[in-house]
């Protein structure tokens, strides 16, 4: 994931308890003994050894076909790395081929040879995606555990990065890569692939269907010749630290965590070392802006060398004198306008004696006199899970790339004036430009990237004008606490998103089913006939539900779409369940149960009739209450649980499921809205300051953010604001100082 979205979803795993309720269907003792017994012998061990022949790493396989066919993820058997497969006796079966292999959806097939003994097969289940909430297990060797089993749940069905995955609601580890997930039946209905980066009972699993078209259309390539296919050639290059190197055509891919700190590994080429004056220089472009990746040089071939490349969209000159973080030194640090993230720069390092010069397409951004190492070996180096590609490796005396003519650069200039006369441009006028076509690229695209970063910020600017009226309104609401504050700041939250709904014709259409619902009400009617006759009228005249299909749509937390299309989440509709009690002379409680909102009924003031509206107006009992709680928050109910929520705590939750939806879909804009909406309605929570202080730190609202670091450190008695919040507001003022220059 990228990190912007790692952020977004933490923000998620900080609010308000999810309204989804936990399943029951848990196997009893015995049955799941037979099921991990059952399971348990289609499982394999696979080892995965470095260069010098120890283990890399490990991972987890389970047996397709009882002829030798096994089913794993591609980045557990990795590319040019021997590995071994185990079943649980201990037996290593001889690996024969990757009889398939996908490296964008991570799956692989092997075909091991099993000799006269057939292998116990599991069944796939390709028929449909597992629902929501069913118990299921993982099976894997995590940490290097072996043979370990875990239980956990279906949550929901994500995408990611374009395809369908399964998130499971269990710890799962590195070692869980491959194993199959199954279901109560012992089925297989998935692939374990990863875990979570924010939470450790959070994981992910690939829906076994997605393995078919491997299992029908083989593309096999025999073991010994996968295992030395791709490998960078050992006469140009010495690795170090084990990451796996490939080559394919004029381009040096690096994939896998080295054994280095950090998961660092190097490339270093075998060239002789030219005299005291050198240039090297790389092109490097990196999959993920928050990884890290380009040249190393003065390497000693172990654990000392520089290091300059691009990191989190900055670009750093590092010294790494041993093998741990303590011997790590950050040299310099600077952002650049001539840096372009996602796309292939030229990095280039002029060593001198004393004297260190680097460049970014060929533009000087960091210099430095550090001496403390002078000699040694030159390459590539890259850091984490990074998954670089490099090209054009060179060393030589002056490696400067050529500079554009005086009459290409006054054209350009003109071009960029005047957008215009790109129409204007003749054949002869492009081949004046390709004269040295990379510094003109280079250019062309630096130009390109400050033009959509204004309109990105334009768009932003626009959308918080368009909301600022909005939150505004919610802010004078909050304060003034009227009768219509709940109603009217749930159409206000809900107008975050669609500016074109009118307030007033909702609050309109509420006073008038209001009142359809008094006239069929006797004069003298009790409390509950009238709560009778509301029920009858929203459930079974209008066909207002629970909205099951879609639970997590925004739409169900927008109360204009609830009142249009009757459907919703629990809390929009207990929202519109007490205005409408209010409105016919009964008093209705919101009551925030953990993982589920109910409705209570007051008569007399007593204890009151707690009512499911999710389920149609259902009446719910103390036990009926508390098994919510033990089945959602896995606790026993509390009189806190109980308590009537006011109208600041119900928009809040309103907002909270907002946010989890928008962390969800990766939308880092809904989220802003919806933390503005939320400090607007309570200004002294420090959790919503925190949050919106994040949110706007990550889209780049620098000078808001600062703004609520600064209220933090005047109001946060717990001590966030003395250490994180000034350590994030000098961050800020340094980014907003880099930016300017």
């Amino acid at each position: 994931m990228q990190q912007t979205s790692l952020i977004a979803l933490l923000l998620t795993l900080l609010l308000l308890p999810c309204n989804a309720d936990e399943p029951n269907d848990l196997l009893e003792p015995k049955a799941l003994k037979n099921l991990i017994q059952a399971v348990g012998p289609s499982i394999v061990t696979i080892r995965v050894s470095g260069r010098d022949g120890q283990q890399l790493g490990i991972g987890t396989g389970f047996v397709i076909d009882s002829k030798g066919l096994i089913a794993t993820n591609f980045h557990v058997i990795t590319e040019g790395r021997s590995f071994s497969v185990e079943l649980p006796s201990g037996r290593v079966l001889p690996v024969l081929s990757v009889e398939a292999s996908d490296r964008i959806n991570d799956l692989a097939i092997l075909r091991v040879d099993v000799g006269e003994n057939k292998l116990k097969s599991l069944e796939l289940d390709t028929d449909e995606l597992p629902a929501q909430g069913s118990r299921v297990l993982a099976f894997g060797n995590p940490l290097g555990m072996r043979d370990s089993v875990v239980t956990g749940i279906v949550s929901a069905i994500q995408q990611i990065e374009g395809r369908s995955m399964i998130q499971l609601a269990m710890p799962t580890q590195p070692g869980n890569s491959g194993g199959p997930l199954v279901n109560s039946e012992g089925t297989v209905i998935g692939i374990i692939n990863m875990k979570s980066a924010i939470d450790d009972n959070l994981g992910f699993a690939i829906p076994i269907d997605q393995l078919t078209p491997l299992v029908e259309n083989p593309n096999p390539v025999l073991y010994q010749r996968w295992i030395n296919l791709g490998l960078v050639s050992e006469k140009a290059w010495q690795t170090v630290f084990d990451a796996d190197w490939n080559q394919k055509g004029g381009v040096i891919m690096a994939r896998g965590a080295g054994a280095g700190f950090g998961g660092r590994a190097l490339c270093l080429a075998r060239s002789e070392r030219p005299d005291a004056t050198f240039d090297i220089a790389v092109k490097v472009r990196l999959d993920d802006e928050s990884g890290a990746a380009g040249l190393a040089f003065h390497s000693d071939g172990k654990n000392r060398h520089y290091g300059f490349y691009p990191s989190n969209g900055q670009l750093r000159l590092t010294c790494f004198k041993g093998p741990n973080v303590y011997s790590w030194e950050v040299l310099k640090e600077v952002r650049s306008r001539y840096y372009l993230p996602g796309d292939w720069n030229r990095l280039r390092v002029k060593i001198a004696p004393g004297k260190i010069q680097c460049f970014v397409n060929g533009h000087l951004v960091i210099e430095s006199n550090d001496r403390q190492l002078e000699s040694g070996k030159f390459g590539l180096v890259k850091f984490r899970d990074t998954k670089p590609d490099f090209k054009r490796f060179e060393i030589g005396d002056d490696l400067g790339a050529p500079s554009m003519t005086k009459q290409a650069e006054q054209m350009l200039e003109e071009i960029f004036s005047q957008p215009s006369k790109l129409g204007e441009l003749t054949p002869g006028d492009i081949m004046i430009l390709g004269e040295a076509d990379e510094a003109t690229r280079l250019s062309i695209n630096r130009r390109v990237a400050d033009i959509e970063k204004q309109a990105k910020e334009l768009r932003r600017l626009a959308s918080d004008v368009t909301i600022a009226p909005t939150i505004r309104e919610l802010s004078r609401l909050a304060r003034e606490d009227s009768d219509t504050m709940l109603l009217r700041g749930s159409l206000l939250i809900a107008k975050l998103d669609d500016p074109d709904i009118d307030i007033e014709a909702y609050l309109s259409r509420v006073d008038e089913m209001g009142n359809e619902i008094s006239r069929n009400c006797k004069p003298d009617a009790s409390p509950e006939s009238k709560r009778k006759t509301l029920h009858k009228y929203l459930f079974e005249e209008n066909g207002f539900r629970g909205g099951r299909a879609e639970y997590y749509h925004p739409a169900n937390s927008h109360l204009n779409r609830v009142i249009d299309e009757r459907e919703g989440l629990p809390i929009t509709l207990a929202i519109l369940y007490m205005e409408l009690g209010r409105r016919i002379g009964i008093r209705i409680e919101g009551v925030g149960l953990p993982g589920h909102f109910v409705a209570r009924h007051v008569i007399d003031d007593g204890e009151g009739q707690l009512i499911d509206v999710f389920e149609r107006g259902k009446l719910l009992t103390t036990e009926d209450a508390r098994n919510i709680v033990v089945n959602s928050g896995k606790r026993e109910l509390t009189s806190e649980d109980l308590r009537a929520q006011n109208p600041i705590e119900i928009l809040n939750r309103v907002l909270g499921n907002l946010i989890n939806v928008a962390g969800n879909d990766q939308d880092a804009e809904a989220i802003n809205r919806y933390c503005e909406a939320a400090v607007a309605i309570d200004p002294q929570s420090v959790l919503s300051r925190r949050m919106r202080s994040q949110i706007r730190m990550m889209t780049g609202r620098n000078a808001a953010a600062i703004q609520d670091l600064d209220w933090l450190i005047d109001n946060d008695e717990q001590g966030f604001a003395q250490a994180e919040a000034t350590r994030l507001r000098e961050a800020l003022i340094k980014r907003q100082q880099e930016q300017e220059n």
